[in-house]
């Protein structure tokens, strides 16, 4: 019988599915999109019993293309999920994911709490409305009776690992990105307990990313499979491990919806000033680095309000690319901080919105799409330099994400980075990462470095030194904007 890897990467939007052979060439691949429900101020949710259908739709479609079985499937995760469940895991609230911040009110209250028992030290996560701790503060506050009723707070992985297996396990990663992990001892922190007032039977059991469970007989009967569910990892880990950066710690910047910048390590690398956070893969690789709330994701909304959705994408996104090639760097004088959902890395500020400043008569609908991927990239390169101050200077970038589709915008990253950006061909980053752990898992390979793909280079960008120049003007602007109107973020959330 042939058997192929399945990876698997649930994420905000959509669920994908990928089978690979032992060299880790892609097979196939399956994507489902489920609703993400965001018609209240700052809410982002998903429903977790649409994401576990539309998982097993994902597998049972992928699988129905096969000649054998799946050797294992193993599991990727969109990070900072939280849902609160029964015993029954019945879910008593939809599932918060990253972008939800109605939290943010708890940031003050947690920042003093944080500060007073070195929490970012001890947790790699600084206080911010997408982790746990303020997401548990806010259920307390504002549905004090779901609260007192709930089991166990849970992230969608779990939620799926449980209605597949019975399990009520949470790995590494995904335990570390929720906040509440002692990232030296490997176990829930009391501190943070203590505080929310809940205990370790309100969290999941933790296991390395390569813990394997066996599937229940209803879901392999559904998907026809008798492969064993690998645990896994979150999904910004296993982009870096799914795109070969683990063999020479290259730093990987990956740009979807949100953004992000992560590099490896043997151990917790944390930063003095908090800029950064530091996830795990597994048990023994840690993973600093840095996000961004907006990437994609305006794009999505430039699309929806000023093109009114009146193309299919594939138009929209040709004109994108024309309008970064056309214009000149500043985009005439207009400059867009980019924070239409809050701000992560590196100041932490889930109040701050979009700002447009420069704009003029002059000005129309290409300056301010070309502004706003200035702007993108400009955040992203902010979480660069802090986390280039830890990691150390690398002359190679790999970039992976739904960006890496547009040769101008890797262009522009490499111009603003002074860098040489590698990327590859189209390549499901996090659901080869999550068949690699599986292959480790089933003893195929004895570790990750052993896997060496042969990936197929799409392009490589080299940094134009006299736009880099011009762009070496033009950042340090946009950071004193920045600045200068922080003070009105908090205030205009009042209004």
């Amino acid at each position: 019988m042939i058997e192929v890897y399945c990876g698997i990467d649930i994420g905000t939007s959509s669920v994908k599915a990928a089978t690979f052979d032992r060299e880790f060439n892609l097979i196939d691949r399956v994507k489902r999109n489920y609703s993400l429900y965001s018609d209240k101020k700052n809410r982002a949710e998903l429903d977790p019993e649409e994401v576990y259908q539309e998982t097993l739709n994902c597998l049972t479609s992928l699988k129905q293309s096969m000649k054998g079985d799946f050797k294992f499937i193993s599991l990727s995760s969109a990070l900072h999920s939280l849902i609160a469940v029964k015993e029954n895991y019945k879910p008593l609230t939809r599932c918060m994911t990253w972008a939800d911040s109605r939290a943010m009110e708890f940031k003050t209250q947690l920042e003093e709490f944080y500060s007073l028992h070195s929490l970012y030290e001890i947790t790699g996560c600084p206080p911010h409305a997408m982790y746990f701790p303020a997401k548990i503060l806010w259920l307390k506050k504002y549905r004090p009776e779901i609260f007192a009723k709930t089991y166990k707070f849970i992230t969608i992985k779990e939620y799926i690992i449980k209605k597949m297996t019975g399990k009520e396990i949470v790995d590494y990663s995904l335990a570390s990105a929720g906040g509440l992990l002692n990232l030296a001892e490997k176990t829930w922190e009391d501190i943070l307990l203590d505080y929310l007032e809940i205990t370790t039977d309100h969290l999941g059991k933790l296991v390395d990313a390569q813990e394997s469970s066996k599937i229940s007989r209803e879901v392999r009967e559904k998907i026809k499979t008798e492969a064993q569910l690998v645990t896994g990892s979150g999904d910004g880990p296993l982009a870096n491990l799914g795109v070969g950066a683990l063999r020479e710690n290259d730093y990987v910047v990956t740009i979807g919806s949100s953004g992000a910048i992560r590099i490896f390590s043997k151990k917790p690398i944390l930063d003095e000033k908090k800029r950064t956070w530091c996830y795990m893969l597994d048990k023994d690789i840690y993973l600093p680095g840095g996000a961004i709330n907006n990437g994609g994701i305006v794009l999505s909304w430039l699309k929806e309000n000023m093109f009114k959705n009146s193309e299919p994408d594939e138009i929209f996104y040709n004109k994108i690319d024309n309008i970064l090639k056309e214009l000149p760097p500043g985009s005439g004088g207009l400059l867009f901080l980019p924070f239409l959902s809050g701000e992560r890395s590196p100041n932490w500020n889930s109040s701050a919105r979009g700002i447009m400043i420069g704009l003029g008569l002059e000005h129309d609908q290409k300056n301010i799409v070309k502004a706003a991927l200035e702007g993108i990239t400009f955040r992203m390169y902010s979480v660069f330099k802090a986390l280039e101050d830890l990691g150390g200077r690398k002359a190679k970038i790999i970039a992976s994400g739904g960006f890496t589709g547009s040769e101008p915008w890797l262009q522009l990253l490499a111009d603003v980075f002074d860098r040489k950006v590698v990327a590859y061909e189209k390549y499901e980053a996090s659901a080869a990462g999550a068949a690699m752990i599986g292959a480790v898992a089933c003893d195929d390979f004895s570790h990750y470095k052993e896997i060496s793909p042969e990936f197929s280079i799409k392009t490589v960008k080299t940094p134009r030194p006299k736009i880099k120049q011009k762009y070496d003007k033009i950042y340090p602007l946009h950071n004193q904007i920045y600045d200068s109107n922080k003070k009105f973020f908090d205030k205009m959330q009042e209004i």
